[in-house]
């Protein structure tokens, strides 16, 4: 089986899959990028150069359609057109015979065509939900795009029901659908290789200046509006939790400054602002937290912290504008609040801090969820799709 995986950049979540892949036998396993991504590149939502600290380009074949290396993404409608010409000539040349697209950006809706004119299966594999409200004509447009789009797919690969419900809007057909779990991170093996990476709770707690004694709550990501970090500051006051609780927010971003501001002023000494922290650092931030709070707003989409979070057994709070938010009902591994209503999320703050035994069932249960959410488990999955 010739497979090969198309996608705009590297993204982290999906290099440590792509290694799985390539080890798998009778796979010959190519990723192409539109772009080849600095390892430390310019995030303009952290407004920072970050570095998730693993290598995004060992242990699998790859190739670049513009390979010089940059320090951030370029998406420009004119880069997409040369994108396009690129990707409708390597199609054309390769002999991968399975191709999986990575998204419904315009170049890939060109490429989709090739490869059925070319007789090579079509895969799309689209972190894309159908939430929030739409104006009717971009819900036509949508449903245009989308569907047409459709015509040329011989294959979904579904991660959960919000997922499936978004391809079955725009007209795909569910015996095309084949359940393949988003997988986070590298943990395991990271662990593997450097056991030292897991400090004990007081080299932690000395390291990044926390509390020793206290039970954390966690927020990771970007400090910014679709992210919604000050909705969970301005929860966490009101729900006035006792004096064995403290939040840890991680990140950088745009209103990252406003809300420290803010704690300034109201001289609060249980909570912690940190930098952004690579997948390395994090293994000690999910170890050491109870309890992962994602307040996201319209525009979020899978919940990629949060299935990284209950790998360590993490119980979660989700917005229900997190994709996530099926699985954390469906799973018991979690409380799901609506973004329109703080008082559910203040509610649900006080309930998991308060109620050990519901804190504890949604932690183990979480657990034994995170084995689902691994590399080696997508790979596992993918292999028996296509019957390797």
């Amino acid at each position: 089986m010739k497979l090969l995986y198309i996608l705009t950049h590297q993204i982290h979540n999906l290099t440590p899959l792509f290694r799985e892949l390539s080890i798998k036998k009778n796979v010959d396993f190519k990723a192409i990028y539109w772009q080849k991504i600095s390892s430390k590149y310019f995030d303009p939502e952290f407004k920072k150069i970050i570095d998730f600290g693993i290598d995004q380009f060992e242990g699998y074949s790859h190739e670049s359609l513009f390979n010089e290396e940059k320090k951030s993404y370029d998406f420009s409608f004119f880069f997409k057109l040369k994108i396009t010409v690129k990707l409708v000539k390597l199609l054309i040349s390769s002999d991968y015979n399975t191709i999986i697209f990575h998204g419904y950006s315009f170049p890939h809706i060109f490429g989709l065509i090739i490869a059925k004119l070319f007789n090579k299966k079509t895969i799309m594999r689209s972190i894309s939900y159908n939430l929030g409200k739409k104006n009717l004509l971009k819900k036509i447009i949508r449903f245009i795009y989308y569907r047409f789009a459709n015509f040329f797919i011989d294959e979904y690969w579904t991660i959960h029901n919000l997922n499936e419900k978004f391809f079955l809007d725009f007209g795909a057909k569910k015996k095309s659908f084949v359940f393949i779990d988003h997988c986070q991170g590298e943990y395991s093996k990271l662990l593997s290789i450097n056991k030292n990476l897991l400090l004990n709770k007081e080299k932690f707690t000395n390291k990044y200046d926390l509390p020793n004694n206290k039970k954390f709550i966690f927020f990771g990501g970007r400090f910014i509006k679709r992210k919604n970090p000050e909705y969970l500051y301005d929860a966490f006051i009101e729900a006035n939790l006792s004096n064995d609780w403290f939040l840890i927010m991680v990140g950088n971003g745009e209103l990252k400054a406003k809300i420290e501001d803010k704690n300034r002023s109201n001289k609060l000494k249980n909570i912690k602002f940190l930098d952004f922290q690579d997948q390395k650092s994090l293994i000690n931030f999910f170890t050491y937290s109870e309890i992962l709070v994602l307040p996201s707003e319209l525009g979020d989409t899978h919940g990629n912290i949060a299935a990284e979070a209950v790998q360590f057994g993490c119980a979660l709070i989700l917005s229900n504008m997190v994709g996530l938010r099926t699985e954390c009902i469906d799973n018991k591994i979690g409380l799901v609040f609506d973004i329109e209503n703080k008082n559910e999320l203040v509610d649900h703050l006080r309930l998991l801090t308060k109620e050990s035994k519901i804190l504890d069932n949604f932690q183990k249960n979480a657990f034994e969820f995170g084995k689902t959410k691994t590399p080696e488990h997508a790979a596992n999955l993918i292999a028996q799709s296509l019957e390797l």
